[in-house]
């Protein structure tokens, strides 16, 4: 059975057994620190405040631990929207990596063993140059201001729900710019597959199909290695997961018993994301329920890490009666050359 990927079963997947992480932060004083988080069958150990925010953000030690507040709150969003896109993506984090990354590194190496005769020299690999091409590095923000009624009326909780809403916002952000490039592509004929029209049934009509694009897949030769694409990974909306999950497996149509299609080891399934902010509504596009994906994973997508989440506060803006800004970023790039890795089916 593939492996399936969903909101639904990494939630599951965190309810079971004891994880701990340590999450960076930025202390008020600038220095990187972090903070120590247990989710514990599923519930996270929550951070209590040790004094009313008020008193809290007069020291550097008070407003150290308002912004450890803010991290635990903020992972606890994390966690409602877990990641889907990793098993597509290799990932390079790196501190050093330039506003505009050079990506021939990243896919033009060629290595091969060959069997060595004595004196003989070394094969050495070498780097296939094609025309420049950068990935940029792109700073992404948010932040939330707590005001003075917060903390003459010390409503905590307020502050602890605009954390948690933080965490949700960055997750779903990472799922966007991993899994849109894939989705909203615009592929060339040799990377689409039809409906297919044989079968009595919708499943033997979505089975059919989905075998045919992993055979159209392996007939692309990929223009620079000469290696055919092998798909093993399926990307779908969560509607049709039932039905894919059926058609993968063993079948007896018309009296012959078909093994199951063993090639695809992971399902994923990804119907977007949207919020309201203020008067303006966001959303991120998930796969139309008509589409699905097979996707090579790893050589041609590449997740790009300059720093992960970072959070901090700034001190109180008294104009506006404003105590704290709470303000996260991080600057990250992706890497995807779909027309080389993707064969977008259309379903029956």
């Amino acid at each position: 059975m593939p492996k399936v990927i969903s909101l639904e079963t990494l939630r599951a997947q965190r309810r079971k057994g004891t994880h701990e992480l340590r999450i960076p932060y930025v202390s008020p004083t600038g220095e990187m620190k972090t903070v120590q988080t247990r989710i514990v069958e599923g519930e996270m150990e929550v951070f209590q405040l040790t004094k009313p925010i008020g008193e809290m953000i007069t020291t550097p030690a008070g407003l150290d631990q308002l912004v450890q507040k803010t991290v635990v709150d903020l992972q606890l969003g994390r966690e409602q929207v877990p990641l889907l896109y990793q098993p597509i993506y290799r990932r390079i984090a790196d501190s050093n990596l330039t506003e505009f990354v050079d990506i021939s590194p990243l896919v033009g190496a060629r290595v091969v063993f060959l069997q060595h005769m004595e004196l003989e020299e070394v094969k050495f690999g070498t780097r296939v140059v094609g025309p420049k091409d950068t990935v940029p590095i792109i700073t992404y923000a948010a932040g939330f201001e707590y005001t003075e009624d917060i903390q003459e009326w010390d409503k905590t909780w307020q502050l602890a729900e605009l954390n948690r809403a933080m965490g949700e916002a960055y997750n779903a952000l990472l799922n966007h710019i991993h899994l849109s490039p894939i989705i909203t592509y615009n592929y060339p004929a040799k990377n689409k597959t039809a409906a297919s029209t044989e079968g009595a049934t919708y499943l033997e009509k979505l089975r059919n199909t989905i075998k045919q694009g992993l055979i159209d897949a392996s007939q692309d030769k990929n223009k620079d290695t000469l290696s055919p694409r092998r798909p093993t990974i399926l990307l779908a909306h969560s509607s049709n997961q039932w039905d894919i999950e059926e058609a993968l497996q063993r079948q007896q149509i018309g009296g012959t018993i078909y093994p199951a299609i063993s090639q695809i080891d992971t399902l994923i399934f990804y119907d977007g994301y949207s919020v309201t902010v203020g008067e303006k509504t966001y959303t991120y596009p998930g796969v139309d329920p008509g589409k699905a994906y097979l996707i090579d994973p790893q050589k041609y997508f590449v997740e790009l890490v300059k720093h992960d989440l970072r959070v901090d506060a700034s001190g109180p803006d008294l104009s506006r009666l404003v105590v704290s800004q709470i303000v996260g970023r991080a600057r990250r790039g992706v890497y995807t050359a779909p027309a080389n890795a993707v064969q977008e089916l259309t379903l029956p």
